[in-house]
């Protein structure tokens, strides 16, 4: 008979195990747009380049016994740092909770490709291709391993699909940005937007399109009229879209799916409606 307090551990260790790769996930946005080494020289202050022991970089601890500054010089370390570990350990928290141990597994290592990808768009306005096209890749190997990611059954369908699914975001984003750019006369959408959307569809799917382009859309929009109106900012202020894309990847992994299956069941309901008032009227629901 399994205890009680297994599930329990297991829970706490996703969460640690998710704060720990936040603690490495930082590291890797500070090091490579700089083109160096994710893994040495070892964690060392940015400001005066002293090693940083192991006890001052456990993490979310270090940062609040430390009150946010660097123990060697007391220069201030950003909240941000603390705020992705703890976000990754909520992340994988949650996806622990929600999936199957296989695609909790599968889904962490997106989310975290997620999280660098768009924190470096924030710092640098770029997405590196190894999360664009290399996680295209990844994408591609995640659906052989696992079909049920897309739906299917086979690791053959599973690549199929996830394959199609990479072309279909890339050639609607960039159909976007294609408009975009007739609209304005200018250049709309980076490529490294068409390919991130391209590597987010490898792993979720081409449905999850249809949710995650007009939410990022939606998003962008309130947050760059926020920026506009509340920051004096100028119409056509530049904007990293990756942010938006990634956000509304991860609402797709917590309750968009079931949003956008609901909704086109609802259309398909209601058109099924219009279908049959056609040919006979008294099939309307009568008041």
């Amino acid at each position: 008979m399994d205890s009680p307090a297994i599930p329990i551990i297991l829970d706490v260790f996703a969460f640690l195990v998710g704060a720990c790769v936040g603690s490495f996930l930082n590291v890797c946005v500070y090091r490579i747009p700089l083109e160096r080494s994710i893994v040495s020289p070892p964690s060392c202050c940015a400001a005066c380049g002293s090693p940083i022991p192991w006890y001052n970089n456990l993490p979310i601890i270090s940062w609040l016994l430390l009150r946010g500054r660097a123990a060697c010089c007391g220069t201030r370390i950003d909240v941000r740092y603390c705020l992705v570990e703890a976000g990754m350990g909520c992340l994988f928290f949650a996806l622990w909770m929600r999936y199957a141990p296989l695609e909790a597994v599968i889904y962490a290592i997106f989310v975290s490709g997620l999280a660098v990808a768009c924190l470096i768009d924030l710092d640098h306005y770029i997405i590196p291709d190894r999360f664009t096209l290399g996680g295209c890749i990844a994408g591609f190997i995640a659906c052989s391993i696992d079909p049920a990611l897309m739906g299917k059954n086979t690791a053959l369908l599973g690549f199929s699909w996830s394959f199609a699914s990479a072309i279909i975001g890339f050639l609607s984003l960039a159909a976007v940005a294609w408009l975009g750019a007739l609209l304005f006369k200018k250049e709309a959408m980076g490529m490294g937007d068409i390919k991130f959307l391209a590597a987010i569809s490898a792993f979720l799917g081409g449905t999850s399109i249809t949710f995650i382009l007009p939410l990022s859309s939606l998003i962008g929009s309130i947050l760059g009229l926020a920026l506009i109106f509340w920051q004096r900012g100028a119409w056509g202020t530049r904007i990293p879209y990756g942010p938006f894309l990634g956000l509304a990847a991860i609402v797709w992994l917590f309750g968009g799916r079931e949003f956008m299956f609901g909704y086109w069941e609802n259309v398909g309901h209601v058109w099924n409606l219009w279908n049959s008032a056609i040919v006979d009227p008294t099939t309307l629901p009568q008041h």
